[in-house]
């Protein structure tokens, strides 16, 4: 492995492994739990996907987006909501201090921080493939499922090689790359809260 892709994996390493844990407490066979996994995963995705000028790194950034996925396999699913506490509903893409994940600080001018956030984004579509297969018959899976031709990930990477040679860049990708999974292991805590009524 390039040294230094193999620096950017073992520096996120343990922030995969939490985000890993905080969405292993969703039971995806279950539909209302399934629906919230989701909406976990569009408030991240859906600020990001806003946010990020991924064209600066990739050419079909547009084509690489999942946004609509989700929005697609939401539509089928019971509308979750992220708390209620006190009679008070949030519902999935509300603003407010509980609401849709706010930006998660990209830096849209700083090519090396627009890769470590690709970095995750790209790369969660591996775990994704694998939890598909999970599913019952019948659930959406379009999000999960979305396919993407092997050469896209290797694209990425090479994109990675050349960008973050330097020192000060490949530091700038780590932090954006934490950033990007402590945006999501949060998002999954929010939403495994309002499944278990906390």
């Amino acid at each position: 492995m390039n040294p230094t892709r193999q620096a950017l994996r073992a520096a996120t390493s343990a922030a995969h492994d939490r985000v890993d844990t905080a969405f292993a407490g969703f039971d995806l066979t279950h539909r209302e739990s399934y629906a919230r996994f989701l909406a976990a995963h569009a408030d991240v995705v859906w600020a990001l996907e806003a946010a990020l000028p991924g064209d600066r790194v990739v050419d079909d950034w547009e084509e690489r987006k999942r946004g609509h996925l989700l929005r697609e396999d939401l539509a089928h699913l019971p509308k979750p909501a992220s708390s209620r506490h006190s009679g008070e509903r949030r519902d999935l893409g509300q603003e407010g201090e509980e609401g849709a994940a706010r930006d998660p600080g990209v830096r849209r001018d700083d090519d090396s921080w627009i890769a470590g956030t690709l970095y995750v984004l790209e790369g969660s579509r591996l775990g994704g493939k694998f939890l598909a297969r999970r599913l019952p018959a019948g659930f959406p899976r379009a999000y999960l499922d979305a396919d993407q031709r092997t050469e896209k990930w290797q694209q990425l990477l090479t994109v990675i090689d050349r960008l973050l040679h330097e020192p000060a860049a490949l530091e700038a990708a780590i932090t954006a790359a934490l950033a990007t999974f402590t945006a999501f292991e949060r998002s999954a805590e929010k939403w495994r809260k309002a499944e278990i009524g906390q």
